[in-house]
């Protein structure tokens, strides 16, 4: 296990100072809080008014990082709830629900965009606004993940002090720094609401930094006494962080085991030797360095076009498609070292692949049993005799056969996967036909070329031909 080491005098200095430069990052200015405070009022009253309207008279509430004073220096975002009677039906809360949201911020660009169900974001100048339709119901009677929220907000008040506040701000901004923040699908990290849980639960930006360099696989954290049996309710769960407002929710379960791990050794990284880089994302996505690389040899980019979607749609379409991908490639003996996706959210998508070889032999080699099994022997005789190219007994009483290999290049691969059976690729279905008519294949340096003219494709290329950047700054 991981233990830092005491920190010296002049190491704790260091560490301070880092910290306290970080605090000009986070920390808005007065002039800023106004602002934002006024154009939330803007957005509020734009809501309620429709929703004044509206004949189930929802009522209207702030919440997210606005509300609880923990949003980020030039990053605000103000979340507004629409909650309903708790009797209307799931489709109709999403339909007037919607219908609030669009109308009220009609003049400000809104789009769709999907968490379990629908809700609507909107910019107002420079500031993000989300209005979200949910229940209104009583604390642990929720008919969606959305109700919540409000009292997520209303326990964050109460919980958080001015003090607090600023931990959560330095926390977040060092999990922006190394990449790990968000709970969205396309990030799958450290949601808002789970840095301030955890600036709550260690006191500090510190006490969290130095907790989490310790953490154990599947570690259990609560703001009040829970016995370890907890972790039965999450058999799967990397990392369990019980919601303070339902101990039955696991907080963590949006944080990938990648994400988790990032964050634990930054901590450690951080605590050894502190350094403000932490805390600026520095978005470095240059192919020049790559020209010379080696590895681009084993490069596979799959890219296709596809109709334009909610990003949180398209990228759960990606991943999920992604993971079946590379459940074909290894049953057909392609070994995949590294694969990620990359897309521009528009209408541009590709998987790219860091494979241990490119070419495949044109024969296999089928190992069978040994003729003392009798029945499982005869099942082998019978079932090769007529595909093999050769069947022979081995010295070891072992029968062996070479077939000759039905899949000998990725493009055959690729040209199998996209015209199979339907359902029979495991291609998300919103994909595999944008997929099919449009797919493209680059190998080796013909990756590199394609991916010089599209910045989404260049920056997962640099990733997946680079060591991780937490372990070699």
């Amino acid at each position: 296990m991981f233990t830092p080491s005491p920190l010296r005098w002049n190491e704790m200095n260091d560490l301070n100072k880092v910290i306290e430069e970080a605090l000009k990052l986070v920390e808005p200015l007065k002039e800023e809080i106004d602002h934002v405070k006024a154009l939330a009022s803007i957005a509020f009253e734009k809501v309620s008014k429709i929703a004044s309207d509206s004949e189930f008279k929802p009522s209207v509430i702030l919440g997210g990082s606005y509300a609880k004073g923990t949003w980020l220096k030039g990053e605000a975002d103000i979340d507004i709830f629409v909650k309903f009677p708790k009797e209307l039906e799931r489709e109709e809360l999403e339909k007037h629900g919607l219908d609030i949201a669009l109308k009220s911020m009609r003049d400000y660009n809104p789009i769709l965009r999907y968490s379990e169900h629908p809700y609507v974001e909107a910019c107002i100048e420079d500031v993000k606004i989300n209005v979200v339709p949910c229940y209104d119901v009583k604390k642990g009677e929720w008919k969606s993940a959305a109700d919540r929220s409000p009292y997520h907000t209303e326990f964050m008040v109460k919980a958080l002090n001015d003090d607090l506040r600023r931990e959560v701000r330095i926390l977040k901004k060092f999990m922006k720094g190394i990449g790990v923040y968000g709970a969205e699908i396309a990030t799958q990290g450290f949601s808002g609401y789970v840095c301030e849980v955890l600036a709550i639960k260690y006191g500090s930006f510190l006490s969290t930094l130095k907790s989490a360099s310790k953490w154990i696989e599947r570690e259990l954290i609560s703001l009040d006494k829970v016995d370890e049996e907890f972790k039965k309710l999450f058999p799967q769960a990397g990392i369990i962080i019980l919601d303070p407002v339902d101990r039955k929710r696991n907080l963590g379960t949006a944080i990938s085991q990648k994400r988790l791990a990032e964050f634990i050794l930054a901590s450690r990284f951080f605590l050894e030797k502190p350094s403000m880089d932490y805390f600026i994302n520095k978005k470095d996505y240059s192919l020049k360095k790559l020209e010379k690389s080696d590895l681009l040899e084993n490069i596979v980019i799959l890219k296709f076009k596809h109709s334009k979607r909610s990003i949180d749609i398209l990228w759960g379409q990606l991943k999920r498609s992604l993971n079946h991908i590379l459940k074909q490639l290894a049953i057909n003996d392609f070994k995949v070292v590294r694969a990620n996706c990359a897309t521009d959210e528009i209408e541009n998508s590709a998987f790219i692949f860091l494979m241990e070889r490119i070419d495949q032999p044109s024969i296999d080699i089928k190992i069978g049993p040994k003729v003392f099994r009798y029945d499982d022997s005869k099942k082998f005789i019978d079932k090769n005799m007529k595909t093999s190219k050769i069947i022979w007994l081995g010295d070891d009483a072992r029968l062996y056969s070479v077939i000759e290999r039905r899949v000998k290049s990725l493009n055959d691969f690729f040209y199998n996967l996209t015209h199979a059976p339907k359902g029979g690729s495991g291609i998300a279905p919103g994909l595999i036909d944008d997929l099919t008519n449009t797919y493209e294949v680059y190998i080796g340096k013909d990756s590199f070329k394609i991916a010089s003219s599209f910045p989404w494709l260049a920056r997962e290329l640099v990733k997946i031909v680079s060591s991780d950047k937490i372990l070699i700054e």
